[in-house]
């Protein structure tokens, strides 16, 4: 199941918490990268805590680094 870029899901997000998440991301309200897609911004690889999200879990995600990678469905 495709993760839905919704008010609730926003809010549950941890993106914010992630060693990837830069200062550009945070500056543009950024997160959410599952369902989005890749960042608007220059990131480089510092760890990935995608498997430890809610939404991750409640979706059944498998893959990591959503900022960089794009949304599960890319």
């Amino acid at each position: 199941m495709k993760p839905i870029n919704n008010k609730e899901n926003f809010e549950k997000c941890i993106c914010p918490n992630c060693p990837t998440y830069v200062d550009c991301m945070k500056e543009k309200n950024l997160k959410l990268f599952c369902a989005i897609g890749k960042a608007e911004c220059e990131v480089q690889k510092q760890g990935c805590i995608c498997p430890e999200c809610p939404i991750t879990q409640r979706y059944g995600l498998k893959k990591v680094y959503y900022c960089i990678n794009g949304a599960e469905t890319e």
